[in-house]
């Protein structure tokens, strides 16, 4: 159907009447929560929303869920070490993008090894370089916390990366006193292919994990933010009985210990389930 359309000299418009308004007050606004993912991530803007999804304010905006505002930040498909650190230099074109002179009380960046590469300091330094925020998070940083929190020392570890990713991951975990007890790659090096890859999947390489290790384990760290996680996560705790964490899980879970939100636990891990 093809619309008429006049023109405002053939027709006398509505008399608008001016109503009202106010701005609301610091204290009545809600946590403001940033996410900068990469361009070719199909997973952790739904997973985040998962994950947080029944969060409240307990200061800022008390009892109101927070506001997450997203952008995009310029990635290869391809995952090396090279595509991963030239991200540096692409931060202020993403950050650019998010509303000017907005307050962040937390951002996230959505990249477990390139968090790794480009150093976590680094990005938390270019971060706050650019945008107006109380605090910065990586998946890498979220992961660090949350085996702490949960108590794990002996870990799997699972990802999706090539071996030299994949090694310097598990190294630096080892620098921080976890002890790799068993690990596994998939050894895909597309993101836009790991973003695709069945949950299902994900199950059996837990299995395989528990098969192979070499020590009991306290929990199984999955990497990357492509892999979608979020519907086994529940499922493999309880076969297993150890937390699993996921690098959406524990970017998720340290935003939100950030911003001070009251969380649900529902379906989301034991790690949700840590005061």
């Amino acid at each position: 159907m093809t619309a008429n359309v006049t023109t405002s000299k053939e027709r006398t418009p509505p008399e608008f009447t001016h109503v009202p308004f106010r701005v609301a007050r610091a204290a009545e606004t809600a946590v403001q929560m940033g996410l900068v993912t990469l361009e070719t991530d199909l997973t952790i803007e739904t997973e985040l929303r998962h994950f947080i999804g029944g969060a409240v304010g307990t200061d800022i905006g008390h009892g109101q869920p927070p506001t997450i505002l997203h952008s995009r930040i310029a990635c290869d498909d391809q995952v090396t070490v090279e595509n991963l650190t030239a991200m540096k230099e692409r931060f202020a074109d993403a950050l650019a993008l998010f509303p000017p002179g907005y307050h962040f009380d937390v951002i996230g960046y959505g990249c477990t090894s390139a968090s790794l590469l480009i150093g976590e300091d680094t990005v938390q330094a270019i971060v706050k370089s650019h945008v107006d925020v109380a605090h910065v998070t990586t998946p890498l940083t979220g992961a660090r916390r949350a085996l702490k929190a949960v108590g794990a020392r002996n870990i799997g570890y699972l990802a999706p990366y090539i071996s030299e990713i994949s090694e310097k991951m598990c190294f630096l975990l080892e620098d921080d006193g976890f002890e790799i007890g068993a690990a596994a790659t998939f050894g895909e090096g597309r993101d836009s292919i790991v973003g695709c890859i069945h949950p299902k999947s994900i199950l059996d390489a837990i299995d395989a994990i528990i098969s192979s290790a070499t020590i009991p384990l306290d929990a199984i760290f999955i990497s990357c933010t492509s892999l979608k996680c979020a519907t086994i996560i529940a499922i493999a705790e309880s076969k297993y009985g150890i937390p699993i964490i996921s690098s959406n899980s524990a970017i998720a879970w340290d935003m939100a210990r950030l911003a001070r939100l009251a969380m649900s636990a529902n379906e989301k891990g034991l790690l949700f389930q840590q005061d």
